[in-house]
């Protein structure tokens, strides 16, 4: 059996924005009480608080003009932190520092060999720039984790992102780096937020073939998923990874709000264990698990179930 570490805490759930917003506590708070039902069955499930990331954390990977922008924003919590998806509120600043900081603590621990894999749910935040926050992400946790992992000497490093939504903020931030492989399915960049992640956009320079996007049509479900996924398979064996991020996001579950693909959790279920395999092959189990995006409550609980039970059985 495998250690899995999911972050959970009040101060993780505090990355929820006001009046109605789609990325709301309630994601979290109904996938906890799931977790906390299941934790009889599996004794290797631990549940770790949340922590802050520092200053010197975002900024390897944020502008100090941004920090700073947001950090004042944070005071009064009035207005929006991006051209009008990301309001501020009260806090947002080390609400957002928290996502960055349970990340990273969950990188931290598989580094160390402490557990086999992570799950933070209130991370994935992958539209966040440099200079900016986009699409409900203040802080690019996924990002930061990367940037880590390249301090702590790791070569080949596999980013899967299965949202909805391309995860514009990783994808572009690491386009011409050829330590980062990148594979992002996602719902046509035509029909859906950012607009992003075409065919022919496969990296830059040394990274070129390192990069791939799979856009899908308006009303792909599972069949189309299990398809595409063969693609992300014969992509992550290629790249060999020392490290596994799988930015896990729910909004591609019939019934979404915001989105227009129709996967059920057997999507979570299959490219968890697809990728579960692989991490043992390749990266010593070695998986962070992010939550990302989803806002029909529960397609999020019952996805992100299907991932943390299949990585917490034997691969």
């Amino acid at each position: 059996m495998h250690s899995v570490v999911i972050f959970l805490g009040e101060n993780l759930k505090k990355y929820s924005f006001p009046g109605g917003h789609p990325f709301s506590v309630r994601r979290v708070e109904l996938f906890e009480e799931r977790v906390r039902e299941i934790l009889p069955a599996h004794e290797n499930i631990i549940i770790s608080e949340p922590t802050r990331a520092t200053e010197s954390e975002l900024l390897s990977f944020h502008t100090a003009e941004y920090l700073d922008f947001v950090r004042e924003s944070s005071k009064g919590g009035l207005g929006y932190l991006d051209q009008g998806d990301t309001p501020s509120f009260k806090g947002v600043f080390e609400a957002a520092s928290t996502s960055v900081g349970s990340t990273l603590k969950g990188l931290r621990m598989l580094l160390r060999g402490k557990i086999d894999h992570a799950f933070n749910p209130i991370g994935g935040l992958h539209h966040a720039k440099k200079d900016g926050a986009a699409g409900f992400c203040v802080f690019n946790d996924a990002a930061i984790a990367i940037v880590e992992a390249q301090k702590a000497g790791l070569e080949r490093i596999l980013y899967v992102d299965i949202d909805a939504h391309h995860g514009d903020g990783v994808f572009y931030a690491f386009y011409d780096d050829p330590s980062v492989y990148i594979v992002d399915i996602h719902e046509d960049g035509r029909y859906l937020y950012p607009g992003t992640g075409f065919r022919d956009e496969l990296g830059g320079g040394e990274a070129t073939g390192r990069k791939k996007n799979i856009p899908l049509p308006k009303g792909s479900g599972d069949l189309e998923f299990r398809h595409a996924f063969s693609e992300v398979e014969m992509f992550a064996n290629w790249a060999e990874p020392q490290l596994v991020i799988f930015q896990c996001g729910a909004d591609g579950l019939g019934g979404d709000p915001i989105t227009h693909l129709r996967y059920t959790p057997k999507s979570h279920k299959l490219a968890t264990v697809s990728l579960h395999r692989m991490a043992h092959k390749f990266s010593q189990g070695r998986i962070l698990a992010l939550g990302g995006g989803g806002y029909n409550l529960d397609n999020v609980s019952s996805a992100w179930l299907e991932v943390v039970v299949e990585l917490a059985n034997k691969e």
